[in-house]
């Protein structure tokens, strides 16, 4: 009797406990069914978005190793080509692979950032405000760098300079004019080495207007002091008799396009008469030619 008294009291109270039971069952069915999508998202989507972001970085680092290989195989030729050469060898070819591997790593990147947010599927709530600021960024932030590329795009495709070439560029901020020599182009910089060794790197939009010293051909100046006091037709005769002297050097002669004659009398000053000494030589090699000129001037003795 006590237990069935028991057992009916239990059956009272199975209505209470039914209710907890079905509800905590219901979670853990849930739980369960989180899990098992996590499981399944992780197994596809997860793992698609590991391999698009490791092939991404396999791929840049791909173009990278490419680029610096055809880069180096393209200093050798320089190296072993004809100092004397009207054109620095591959000067265009560097330029263009800097580019390229700009271009190409920019859209590696892009097309996998952009084919990772389509595979989060993130909700459009979440997606139309973060794509309004970036754009907002990328609005107010970006013109400079938008500006920068269309320069570099303009560079190159007109071939106004490129790798191994001698160029005066600017006027720049804070800087002025730039002279040396061009190390590396790419879409949106420029890297010059400077005669001082400095190596200055400027966005391509900075570069207002561009002195290529590597084209061509290249002027030799030199402005000469003879006192007033001088013979004047003398210190001319000497100074064409140099010039003839270096154009028919045969370690000078294939630097020298054209003779190097005074042109006439720049400048009367109180006590010296400046004389104008010009000629053509290979592209940049006038300093050269110049420095030789003025040791023979030396050696002559001033005029």
């Amino acid at each position: 009797m006590v237990a069935s008294a028991k057992y009916k009291r239990f059956l009272c109270h199975l209505p209470i406990f039914a209710p907890r039971y079905a509800e905590a069952q219901m979670i853990s069915l849930m739980a369960a069914q989180r899990a098992t999508g996590a499981w399944n998202w992780l197994r596809d989507e997860g793992l698609l978005i590991v391999a698009i972001t490791s092939g991404a970085f396999f791929f840049t680092r791909a173009v990278g190793l490419a680029s610096n290989f055809q880069a180096e195989r393209l200093k050798r030729q320089r190296a072993a080509a004809d100092p004397l050469d009207h054109n620095a060898v591959g000067a265009y070819q560097g330029a263009l692979l800097g580019a390229a591997r700009w271009g190409v790593n920019f859209t590696i990147a892009t097309v996998a950032f952009v084919w990772t947010l389509l595979l989060l599927n993130l909700p459009a709530a979440a997606v139309v405000p973060l794509v309004s600021i970036v754009g907002a960024g990328l609005g107010f932030g970006a013109q400079q760098i938008v500006g920068d590329v269309l320069a570099g795009i303009f560079i190159i495709s007109e071939r106004q300079f490129g790798v191994g070439d001698v160029v005066r560029v600017g006027p720049l901020v804070h800087v002025g004019w730039i002279e040396g020599r061009v190390e590396e182009v790419t879409l949106r910089v420029t890297k010059i080495r400077t005669f001082d060794g400095d190596l200055v790197t400027t966005a391509n939009g900075g570069l207002r207007q561009t002195v290529n010293l590597s084209r061509d051909w290249a002027r030799v100046l030199i402005n000469i002091p003879v006192s007033r006091e001088a013979d004047l037709d003398a210190a001319i005769e000497m100074l064409n008799r140099i010039g003839h002297d270096i154009s028919h050097d045969p370690e000078w002669a294939p630097l020298i396009l054209e003779q190097p004659v005074v042109s006439g009398v720049e400048d009367i000053g109180a006590e010296t008469i400046e004389l104008r000494f010009a000629g053509r030589t290979l592209p940049a090699q006038q300093w050269k030619v110049a420095r030789e000129i003025r040791h023979r001037i030396a050696i002559e003795g001033a005029p």
